[in-house]
């Protein structure tokens, strides 16, 4: 079984470099890549990622806003 992981980053270059460093790992699976917190908040109810690398400032909902909402979830992922 691969560890889910989803990538969250406004920024395009960083959304598409942590992407690539998680793709390259053993027995780790890129379940997803969100632009802001609240599409991160939708693709983790959608996707059920064991892992969120979350960056704190994005424009809208900020990372730790997001993290707050995502721990709330029945089944919360580890968030990074």
């Amino acid at each position: 079984m691969k560890l889910r992981v989803l990538v969250v980053d406004d920024e395009p270059l960083a959304r598409e470099r942590l992407s690539h460093l998680v793709e390259e790992l053993p027995d780790v699976e890129l379940a997803g890549v969100a632009s802001g917190g609240e599409e991160a908040l939708l693709l983790a109810g959608r996707l059920k990622p064991e892992v969120i690398l979350l960056d704190i400032r994005m424009p809208g909902m900020d990372g730790l806003e997001a993290a707050h909402h995502l721990a709330r979830m029945p089944e919360p992922p580890a968030v990074i």
